[in-house]
């Protein structure tokens, strides 16, 4: 009679990790935030100066010296002077 074969366990452990620590979440958290302010502010400002750039080039403006052809309120002559 053979006796019943009993498995052999081997834990395999690999190398030790680095501790990651508070100050270590802060600065990547702060790292992160600075990102999205900076990419954030160059989206604005890119942007913006689309915006301004098409207010200048549209042929019939205010701002180039042209007049649109639409008529102002002239809320500012109100009330009527007598």
């Amino acid at each position: 009679m053979q006796q019943p074969f009993t498995p052999v366990m081997v834990k395999v452990v690999g190398p030790p990790t680095e501790e990651v620590g508070a100050v270590d979440i802060l600065v990547g958290g702060l790292g992160l935030t600075g990102l999205l302010l900076l990419g954030a502010v160059l989206l604005g400002v890119l942007v913006g100066g689309l915006l301004i750039a098409y207010k200048r080039l549209r042929p019939s403006n205010s701002f180039n010296g042209q007049t649109a052809d639409s008529a102002g309120l002239n809320l500012s002559s109100f009330p009527p002077d007598a």
